[in-house]
């Protein structure tokens, strides 16, 4: 070691014609040494002439020298003497299980960046709320980080933000400029706060499209997921929007989703579910003119709809169901792939439309400028049925930006591995 301050840590490959380092997936690839480097490289595209053999310090891992935001892949010797050094906060994962349960060759350690001068602002409860309040165009992030960690003395002031917002929906309807409601049903949402369930379904059981007004695509987007961690296992309140023929039909939709999920979650059984929805094919449910019965069928149908297929040939007949929407044959291919497969892809469906990653389901919003790495479920409902109604699309995060502009190589196991003896 050549320093105790920056000790030598491993080595990295240079390629000089994409001018990028050498990365086994998303991570910096750190060898334990020249050669067991050059051992590795006898396995790329590239010819070792066209490669520098970088010495890698600790300096140049805190600056993310190769721009993987964190992310290395250090040989065992490496990982070694990175584990020497003090006050670094890190995660390490073996790469893939080795061989007759010896040593792994790899392993992917992922590096908080942060350092003392960009600790986070300490923010109060008022100055959260009140970043919160106004649209100017900036996702604040460091302020929901913060809200996160007031949860507990954060949680009242949010709902009391709902509450107002249901004291006065007109307000809101009419204020484009308005935007803590947003910030405080995604967070309630993220918390599953039960306390704030009879709230958001008052507010998303407004009448005509007041709930759309002031919740936009939230209302299709992300309200099954927020009926759903705030119900705390009770699905009456959201049986009750679902039959509330005054609120939107969307986020009666939404509650479907919403009833549909707590399946998957085990608050109800799926029998239960699809008899339910058997009732709310007798065309007195909605107007006349209604997709409401063709989106439900795309939920019963995501169900396996074996109790109630002959109510589903009835609305067919009666002209309920479009089969624009979702054809007769969706239907008799969810028999024929079985219960479990279909409820497996609900599962599926529901773990991507997840709010645990609460950035990554707010920062793509148009309203915001930040890029994010956040891309709609190809599975998502909403993507699949329900009209487009904003410009909101997802962008590269300004990681997947910088990896572009850097033209990383993205490596396999199968040419990224050393042969080892």
């Amino acid at each position: 070691m050549e320093n105790k301050d920056n000790p030598i840590i491993g080595y990295s490959a240079f390629i000089f014609f994409e001018e990028c380092y050498e990365y086994n997936e998303n991570a910096c690839y750190i060898a334990d040494s020249p050669e067991s480097l050059n051992e590795l490289l006898e396995g790329v595209d590239f010819n070792i002439k066209d490669y520098r053999i970088d010495t890698i310090k600790l300096n140049d891992i805190l600056d993310d020298y190769g721009c993987s935001f964190g992310e290395f892949a250090m040989e065992p010797e490496a990982l070694k003497r990175f584990k020497h050094v003090e006050g670094l906060t890190y995660t390490v994962e073996p790469y893939d299980n080795p061989f007759n349960y010896g040593e792994p060759d790899l392993f992917v350690v992922n590096i908080d960046m942060k350092n003392d001068s960009e600790v986070d602002k300490e923010y109060t409860i008022p100055e959260i709320l009140e970043s919160f309040r106004i649209v100017d165009g900036v996702y604040k992030r460091e302020q929901i980080d913060a809200a996160v960690n007031f949860k507990e003395e954060i949680t009242p002031h949010l709902i009391k933000i709902l509450e107002t917002v249901l004291a006065d929906p007109e307000k809101y309807a009419s204020d484009e400029n308005l935007n803590d409601n947003m910030y405080a049903v995604m967070l309630l949402g993220h918390f599953k706060e039960r306390a704030s369930h009879k709230v958001i379904v008052d507010l998303f059981s407004l009448p005509d499209d007041l709930a759309d007004k002031i919740f936009g695509d939230i209302t299709t987007s992300n309200l099954p997921v927020i009926l759903l961690n705030t119900c705390g296992g009770s699905i009456e309140l959201i049986k009750s929007l679902i039959l509330n023929k005054e609120a939107d039909d969307f986020c009666r939709i939404s509650a479907c989703e919403a009833l549909a999920y707590a399946v998957v979650e085990g608050y109800v059984s799926r029998e239960d579910v699809v008899t339910f929805f058997g009732t709310l094919f007798i065309g007195k449910e909605t107007d006349v003119i209604s997709d409401f019965w063709g989106l439900m069928a795309i939920i019963v149908c995501n169900l396996y709809p074996e109790e109630i297929i002959e109510i589903i040939k009835q609305a067919y007949y009666d002209e309920l169901i479009m089969p624009g929407m979702i054809p007769y044959s969706e239907f008799e291919d969810a028999l024929k792939l079985g219960k479990n497969k279909c409820l497996e892809r609900l599962k599926i469906d529901l773990e991507q439309r997840s709010l645990d990653d609460i950035h990554g389901s707010m920062s793509w919003w148009a309203c915001f400028n930040e890029e994010s790495n956040f891309f709609s479920s190809s599975t998502d409902l909403k993507d699949d049925f329900y009209p487009s109604d904003n410009e909101q699309t997802s962008s590269k995060s300004q990681k997947n930006k910088k990896k572009a502009k850097k033209k990383k190589r993205k490596q396999t196991m199968a040419s990224k591995k050393k042969n080892r003896r």
